[in-house]
């Protein structure tokens, strides 16, 4: 016998690849048994956790996987100029404007 006919224990021989289609299809004749399974988990004795996981999958596959909550539009608040006020920054340092009638009336 020659080197190269001898393989070595830990050398393996690469797995064939199945073509996409032939694994979903190896995938949907596993449908049953996969359903029979998480809801034998489901109706189980099994940690709450385990449960839940397992009805979260069949609720994803018959519904489809809940969407991100979309986020809300922010408004833009509103400005002084939207509302057309003017806002005026007094000190109370600042004294009164005669021109612009600024005189407090008391009575």
């Amino acid at each position: 016998m020659s080197d190269e006919d001898e393989t070595t224990p830990s050398a393996k021989a690469p797995k064939p690849k199945r073509p996409a289609d032939e694994l979903k299809k190896a995938a949907r004749d596993l449908t049953d048994l996969a359903l029979q399974t998480l809801k034998a988990i489901m109706e189980g004795t099994g940690q709450d956790s385990v449960k839940l996981g397992a009805a979260r999958e069949v609720l994803d596959r018959a519904h489809g996987k809940p969407k991100a909550a979309a986020k809300p539009p922010t408004k833009k608040p509103k400005t002084a100029t939207d509302e057309g006020m003017t806002v005026v920054i007094r000190r109370f340092t600042d004294a009164p404007d005669p021109e612009a009638g600024e005189y407090e009336v008391r009575g």
